[in-house]
């Protein structure tokens, strides 16, 4: 019960890191936008005279001393005449915020996802089951709405409590029924397990079905499904990558004087003692899983960003987050067979499929669209608008 425990305080923990690092993300692409809106309002009233755009007046309200002393630099050079440097060669008009690696905040929040990644998830993984692991993954959605909330003036709506309290009623459903069993109680049995279940084989078919829909996508058959699937099986082989590191290396740890627990699994006990490290006491078990963990990462985060440029968050978040729950638990649970006979499965399933079903549902209240609420003074009345380059009846 005391592995149990401390597994899920790291995956709660690792989430809360990971929530956090979206949130700085998301600082960091706000102060880039608003650099990039500051530096088009300036170039629109150097380049317009006396004419001023909405932009430029709405973003006044984030000028910064470096804003002002720029724009106090720019009328002057403007003032100087023709002959001035400004006239001569005018500063190009930036196409678009600076990329988000630039941003110091943004690198940041990515580092702390990695972080909660691999110190939060990757060692629960090797005190619990995937499907106990991965629905926990909404933690950090709420901990970065949460943030947001407080540090970047996002309002949270009534139905975004109503679907926080949904979401949490659904996770503790799985966590209920979640196999609690520690496969890492016994060493030789974890070892054979991994050994007899093929895994070589199951990720081998997992690459080629990746090669084929990344295939399909690249030949022009894109939809949210094909996004949703490449992306929930990326993320399913890091949780299966993740688990075998972290429980060859706890194993390694608490029992000494065996071999290797990766290179007996791969080789076999009698290639296993022949087996010689690769890359910082690695051996080649180890390096491969590892490889896979960090190609996993670098793919998954890859599709899921070219599907939000896509899709609204709305459309993608809920059912990339049942996918992956889904894909990940079966692919853990067969790898692992961590369930205690049919019974078992039965009750689990049941309950495992009415826990994500709450969790998706609760998640779509996270993730409402709300309309922008301009400044008192800006505010458009609608019944006062006309449509530029027509006339009413009565004209």
């Amino acid at each position: 019960m005391s592995s149990y425990v401390f597994g899920l305080s790291a995956a709660l923990l690792g989430n809360i890191v990971i929530g956090t690092g979206q949130c700085m993300q998301k600082y960091g692409l706000n102060r880039l936008q608003r650099e990039y809106e500051n530096t088009r309002a300036l170039h629109l009233e150097g380049g317009g005279g006396g004419s001023h755009s909405s932009t430029g007046a709405s973003s006044s309200m984030y000028a910064t001393a470096v804003d002002i002393r720029a724009r106090g630099a720019s009328v002057s050079q403007g003032s100087g005449g023709q002959g001035s440097p400004a006239a001569a060669s005018p500063a190009k008009r930036p196409d678009g915020p600076r990329p988000r690696y630039t941003s110091t905040a943004w690198v940041c929040g990515l580092l702390l996802n990695y972080a909660g990644e691999l110190f939060g998830n990757s060692v629960a993984l090797s005190y619990l089951s995937a499907s106990a692991v991965a629905p926990l993954g909404i933690v950090s959605v709420v901990v970065s709405v949460a943030l947001a909330s407080r540090f970047l003036g996002e309002r949270i709506t009534a139905q975004q409590r109503y679907g926080f309290g949904v979401i949490s009623l659904g996770v503790f459903c799985v966590l209920l029924v979640a196999p609690r069993r520690s496969a890492a109680a016994d060493a030789v049995q974890f070892v054979e397990v991994v050994a007899q279940s093929g895994v070589l084989r199951v990720f081998a078919g997992l690459y080629v079905a990746q090669a084929v829909l990344i295939s399909l996508i690249r030949r022009g058959h894109r939809s949210l499904l094909m996004y949703v699937l490449v992306a929930a099986i990326f993320g399913s082989m890091n949780v299966m990558a993740s688990k075998m590191l972290t429980m060859f290396v706890r194993l390694k740890l608490a029992f000494t004087g065996i071999p290797n627990p990766a290179d007996v699994a791969f080789y076999g006990a009698t290639g296993a003692a022949t087996a010689r490290p690769l890359v910082l006491g690695l051996t080649l078990p180890q390096v491969l899983a590892a490889a896979c963990m960090a190609l996993s990462v670098v793919g998954q985060e890859s599709f899921r960003q070219q599907a939000l440029g896509r899709y609204s968050a709305m459309e993608f978040q809920p059912v990339f987050f049942a996918t992956y729950n889904v894909v990940a638990t079966l692919t853990g649970l067969l790898l692992f067979r961590e369930l205690d006979g049919l019974a078992h499965a039965a009750v689990f399933f049941s309950v495992f499929a009415l826990g994500i079903g709450m969790v998706v549902y609760g998640s779509r209240f996270l993730q409402k669209a709300r309309a922008v609420e301009l400044p008192s003074h800006i505010r458009l009345h609608t019944g006062h608008m006309r449509p530029m380059g027509h006339h009413t009846k009565s004209q």
